[in-house]
């Protein structure tokens, strides 16, 4: 991400194709420890403080991996270089504020975190936790965040995601 970001666009909930499913954008930040493992961060819903990662609707005028780096760095307090290639997607039922649900496609990005903040918008609703990947897959709720996490551990996607010669 070349700048960084600190309004809050007005984000666009628009059905996709089938006219069933919205549309939203995660991002999977991660780094890596002193022994040179690699780390992914979750943070809580505000809500219900389930395990989860930063994500949500398309911001206007912006791309896909800059609504996820913005999620990020809103609901995580974390900056870093999103990945312009998703590292793939998964299927959830959110549930809105009148207690209704919507299905979501939801798109991941890896994002390579260079800085976390202390201080941060949502610091005071949300809880975040550094952990292995294969913990975060068991922690997350979202079974098809499980499943996708273990795929990403399995062919290792993220190592693929810190090549310096790929495009950001």
């Amino acid at each position: 991400m070349d700048e960084l970001i600190l309004e809050r666009p007005s984000r666009r909930r628009e059905p996709i194709e089938d006219g069933d499913s919205f549309q939203q954008f995660g991002a999977l930040p991660w780094r890596r420890n002193k022994h040179g493992e690699i780390r992914v961060l979750l943070v809580t819903s505000r809500e219900r403080g389930r395990w989860l990662f930063p994500k949500g609707w398309l911001a206007p005028g912006r791309s896909a991996p800059e609504s996820a780096a913005t999620e990020a760095f809103e609901e995580a307090g974390v900056i870093g270089d999103i990945d312009r290639q998703a590292l793939g997607s998964y299927n959830y039922a959110k549930i809105l504020s009148d207690q209704t649900s919507v299905d979501c496609i939801v798109t991941m990005f890896a994002l390579r975190v260079r800085g976390t903040l202390l201080q941060w918008r949502e610091r005071g609703e949300r809880k975040r936790r550094w952990c292995h990947l294969s913990e975060a897959a068991e922690m997350v709720s979202d079974e098809g965040l499980g499943r996708l996490l273990r795929e990403i551990q399995t062919k290792g996607r993220l190592t693929a995601a810190s090549d310096p010669g790929r495009s950001r």
